[in-house]
């Protein structure tokens, strides 16, 4: 049984290869990018020379929800090519307890080796651990029963790998999410004031009439409603880790209609702000918050924002990437969803689903019934391959980083 080893090709990417089962698991926190408690997690090997991907997480279930789970696991898993699976849990569900000579959740270990195995995609390891720790004890859910002690996550090949690349390893989901949380309460409200009145300034779109309709165009024409109706919503309340619920009381999101000139506009704000960040400066003044958050709202130049995606996981990308992520934590509700939803397709896009979660939520939190945010949570629930999510970018004009 062997280790792990490294190769790096001619691009300078570093590959590395894992065959022991312990190393196996060890791995999981750095391919989920945090490290998860009581868990089943599903590893997809796609073959010689293909990465493990994509890693699939769930909460243990109650034994009499186990069918259910390990069907849409099964579901969930075979929506992407592969030729095997390996199968690890992690601790026990609460209130948990495995028959005498039983590991804990047996049954539900035996029905996932059992389904991909029906379904024609083997289950080359099934483990247990009861914590992802060094010095942890796993063992196999297999006949043959193999078992081990688990190496320091911390310290092992591909973790000293993801750590020469930037890619930083949390410990948990709770610490994920909180990368999102605003960054200064006070400086969002000041910002919240200063949207307010560039809206508040913004001319109100024209109401096209028709015979019968005077009464209600006169009613939509008030610049105030008319500026709501152009925002498709009215007061938001936020939710979760948001701005206090009377934040937004009275006001829509920032007009999503905008002519040419003010598109161009817009474009030249976003591509001075990815031009600063590719030069490493990420320093938002409450004006450039303001002005962005304006120019996202513009869906034409939001849309042309989901070009930056691409490479995936490439340097451009990481960088535009981060820039989302900056104006997450910065910008007030509403506005706040355009970068969320912008920050999650980036992070769909490099395979990384648990940001791409926290971000879709977020941006729904921020502009409930935010259809492009609904969309891609909804292709991210069902497990879709994210090069299927290309489409969307490829339809766009790019040319927004600079050269």
């Amino acid at each position: 049984m062997t280790s792990t080893t490294t190769d790096t090709g001619t691009d300078g990417r570093i590959t590395v290869r894992i065959s022991d089962p312990g190393e196996l698991i060890a791995a999981v926190p750095h391919l989920l990018t945090y490290r998860p408690g009581p868990s089943v997690v599903l590893l997809n090997h796609g073959g010689p020379k293909r990465p493990i991907t994509p890693v699939i997480r769930a909460d243990l279930p109650d034994e009499t929800c186990e069918p259910d789970v390990a069907r849409e696991l099964l579901r969930a898993m075979l929506r992407h090519p592969g030729a095997g699976v390996t199968v690890v849990i992690i601790g026990r569900r609460p209130g948990h307890r495995a028959p005498l000579g039983r590991m804990p959740h047996n049954g539900l270990a035996h029905r996932l080796m059992s389904a991909f195995g029906d379904a024609g995609r083997p289950v080359d390891h099934a483990l247990w651990v009861p914590e992802i720790r060094g010095g942890a004890r796993w063992r196999c859910y297999h006949e043959r029963c193999l078992r081990g002690v688990l190496p320091d996550d911390r310290e092992t090949v591909l973790a000293a790998t993801m750590a020469t690349t930037g890619q930083v390893t949390y410990g948990s989901r709770e610490e994920v999410a909180r990368l999102l949380d605003p960054d200064d309460r006070a400086a969002i409200t000041r910002r919240q004031r200063m949207l307010d009145a560039a809206i508040d300034n913004w001319p109100a779109r024209p109401i096209p009439t028709v015979p019968g309709s005077s009464d209600k165009a006169k009613q939509a024409g008030s610049p105030d409603k008319a500026k709501h109706a152009a925002a498709g919503s009215s007061a938001v309340e936020p939710h979760g880790a948001a701005e206090p619920a009377d934040r937004t009381a009275g006001r829509g999101a920032a007009p999503d209609w905008f002519g040419e000139a003010e598109s161009a506009e817009h474009l030249a704000v976003v591509r001075a702000a990815l031009a600063r960040a590719v030069a490493g400066d990420f320093d938002l003044s409450d004006e450039d918050v303001v002005s962005l958050a304006m120019a996202l709202s513009d869906l034409t130049v939001r849309d042309r924002c989901l070009t930056t995606a691409d490479p995936p996981g490439e340097p451009p990308a990481t960088v535009a990437e981060r820039l989302w992520l900056e104006l997450v934590r910065r910008t007030p509700v509403p506005e706040r969803a355009e970068p969320a939803v912008l920050l999650g397709y980036s992070a769909y896009r490099r395979g990384d689903g648990v940001l791409a979660a926290l971000a879709f939520d977020n941006a729904l939190a921020a502009h409930p019934g935010h259809r492009l945010a609904e969309l891609l949570r909804i292709c991210l629930s069902h497990q879709l391959p994210p090069e299927t999510l290309r489409r969307l970018s490829d339809c766009q004009e790019g040319g927004l980083m600079p050269m």
